[in-house]
């Protein structure tokens, strides 16, 4: 039995991984900021923690421990650049300080693919990156960040490594396909560029057996970074498709040119910053951009050097979704 400390386990991607790991019998410790959500872990026989990493003490959850995996961020394409710092920056490194004095013998770290985000198709990108002269939001850029603190924490000593799975979705999700449901709820839907766009798309289950995949002594811990994705690039129109059937909703799209989409979501972000509270917009640049441009990612490296190979379909994990959602009673 491993000791596995999960961070951010009261998200989407960090309760799916605890879930997993506490079911094959691992000492497990989940930790969080949402006591709530922490609670339903509690329930399950799960082993769990309110922890704010950017303040509180770590070295007592690192000591004893064997493998951490790093779900713990503050996601969100708007906000303070502050908040990001701390919930992404700070509260990485100084998980990976404790990890490393604690002789933990793998960190497995939480990136993201909005690093690769520019107004601009990309097709099959690799892993090797270049950051940008101006970063579109705080989050891509402490996302970075963080990656960059964990590859001197591997040259360091602490064998670590880094995921970045593409538009993670599944039972849980509380904002990709949530969000794309609320625009829908209109009857009609903007499809920026008519929906063209190439993307790429995750389902968890996948998502927690690359973290599988990457707890194998054979695979590297030199803080390279592995993109992963389910392999199957598809037009956003497509997307929008597969899961309005799999909920019965009928969904007029509305075709809305790109460059005048940009604009908008430009005004929208300046009205936004203008009101008290900067409440974030129902459009903005980057949103305009995630889904009206192509963005795929090249996985060969995560199957090759992590064995990774999904296993579930993006319309079997539509159908999952689905069924939770329905469940839920969210519609």
């Amino acid at each position: 039995m491993t000791r596995i400390l999960v961070t951010g386990a009261s998200g989407f991607i960090g309760s799916h991984v605890a879930r997993h790991f506490h079911a094959q019998g691992h000492h497990v410790i989940a930790t969080g900021r949402d006591k709530s959500r922490l609670d339903i872990l509690t329930r399950e026989g799960l082993r769990t923690r309110i922890v704010d990493l950017s303040t509180d003490a770590v070295l007592p959850l690192t000591d004893g421990t064997e493998i951490v995996i790093h779900c713990a961020a503050l996601s969100s394409p708007w906000g303070r650049r502050e908040q990001f710092m701390a919930a992404n920056v700070r509260a990485t490194k100084r998980l990976l300080d404790a990890s490393r004095q604690s002789g933990v013998r793998r960190l497995i770290h939480f990136s993201s693919p909005s690093i690769y985000f520019r107004f601009g198709d990309q097709l099959n990108t690799a892993e090797a990156f270049k950051p940008p002269r101006r970063w579109i939001n705080a989050y891509a850029e402490t996302k970075w960040m963080a990656e960059q603190c964990v590859r001197e924490a591997a040259s360091a000593g602490l064998p670590a490594l880094i995921l970045r799975p593409r538009a993670v979705f599944g039972e849980g999700d509380r904002a990709i396909f949530p969000r794309l449901l609320g625009l829908a709820k209109r009857g009609w839907f903007p499809t920026i560029g008519d929906g063209k766009a190439l993307i790429d798309v995750t389902y968890v289950g996948n998502v927690v057996a690359a973290v599988q995949s990457s707890m194998e002594s054979t695979v590297p811990g030199d803080g390279r970074a592995f993109n992963i994705t389910n392999g199957e690039s598809m037009h956003v129109r497509d997307l929008l498709h597969r899961l309005f059937s799999a909920l019965d909703l009928k969904v007029r799209m509305i075709p809305l040119p790109r460059n005048v989409a940009i604009v908008l979501g430009g005004a929208a972000e300046a009205i936004a910053n203008a009101l008290p509270g900067h409440p974030e917009p129902r459009l903005s640049r980057y949103g305009v951009g995630v889904l009206g441009y192509s963005q795929t990612l090249d996985i060969s490296a995560a199957r090759q050097q992590l064995g990774y190979a999904p296993t579930i379909s993006v319309n079997e994990g539509i159908a999952r979704f689905a069924q939770w959602w329905r469940s839920c009673a969210q519609y």
